[in-house]
């Protein structure tokens, strides 16, 4: 892990130093929106990269990402599955005057319930192995291992923002859908998708007493059965994991990001805001990785 993180370290400088980070933002970053996806980044880690991002783009909301662009780079800050430590994260947002976006699982999210994958029945199992099942068989084999989706966890286990953090968090963040229990989407049957899409929009819509316009496909899988039924529940985007920028001409449901990994340096996230690093994984797995292709 030391040999990793001093490699990618060192690729970072390199990019930084050289001139390909300023270039790639003059070139292809422009005025466009680099969506920029963490998970559950610690709050001195977000405020260090939040004071880069400032320095050098635009910070606006989930709302603004298909609007035509001020000649300057743009950027959204978002975070999937809404995990309860992110309430922590809640003086940085303030700090720095930006509202991110949070893609939430509507059934974990306010229950004594966790995550499937962060849940202790699950822990040795292999969770890579475990998407690629169908929703049943996956479920099926958590099953053998003492988890229910939809029973509950002890307190120190809980994974998911509590209703009291919810609340706190309401006047600085959007919250948004990311499914009830976060299952791969393409991995599904027909109604199964519908009611992981349609139910968690009217659950969060609950939650929040406000309109849940904004989803995040799980994952980042994704195909034209999961984008028909965020059109038909009246969602008006979808965020994909695919890599790239986006603008006016982006389709709303496969809206591009940069997934920057939550304890990265502030030089790898400028390395990784080239589309570079990612680039780079996507040919090493002989474009498999996920099916998540750069779109520059």
């Amino acid at each position: 892990m030391a040999a990793r993180n001093l490699l990618r370290e060192s690729f970072a400088k390199v990019v930084i130093h050289c001139g390909i980070a300023k270039a790639i933002r003059s070139l292809l970053w422009r005025d466009r929106v680099a969506i920029i996806l963490y998970h559950d980044p610690l709050p001195e880690v977000l405020d260090q990269h939040l004071a880069y991002l400032k320095s050098i783009c635009d910070i606006v909301s989930i709302d603004q990402v298909n609007a035509p662009g001020n000649g300057r780079p743009r950027a959204v800050i978002t975070l999937d599955d809404g995990h309860a430590r992110n309430e922590k994260l809640l003086p940085i947002f303030i700090k720095h005057g930006v509202k991110p976006t949070i893609y939430i699982c509507s059934a974990i999210v306010g229950h004594a319930r966790s995550h499937w994958w962060l849940d202790p029945s699950a822990k040795g199992a292999e969770v890579e192995r475990l998407k690629r099942l169908t929703n049943k068989e996956r479920l099926a084999a958590l099953g053998a291992l003492g988890y229910q989706q939809d029973g509950q966890t002890s307190p120190e286990n809980v994974s998911g923002l509590s209703m009291a953090q919810l609340e706190s968090m309401l006047p600085y963040v959007n919250f948004e859908s990311h499914t009830r229990f976060h299952p791969i989407l393409t991995r599904c049957d027909d109604r199964e998708c519908t009611d992981e899409i349609s139910i968690s929009k009217r659950e969060i819509e609950e939650l929040i007493s406000a309109p849940c316009r904004h989803f995040a496909y799980t994952n980042g899988n994704y195909g034209k059965r999961e984008i028909a039924a965020l059109k038909q529940a009246g969602y008006t985007t979808g965020r994909t994991c695919d890599v790239g920028w986006n603008d006016e001409r982006t389709d709303p449901f496969r809206l591009k990001a940069f997934d920057v990994g939550d304890d990265s340096s502030v030089s790898w996230l400028a390395a990784h805001l080239t589309g570079i690093p990612l680039y780079l994984r996507y040919l090493r797995q002989s474009g498999n990785w996920k099916g998540h292709k750069p779109q520059f």
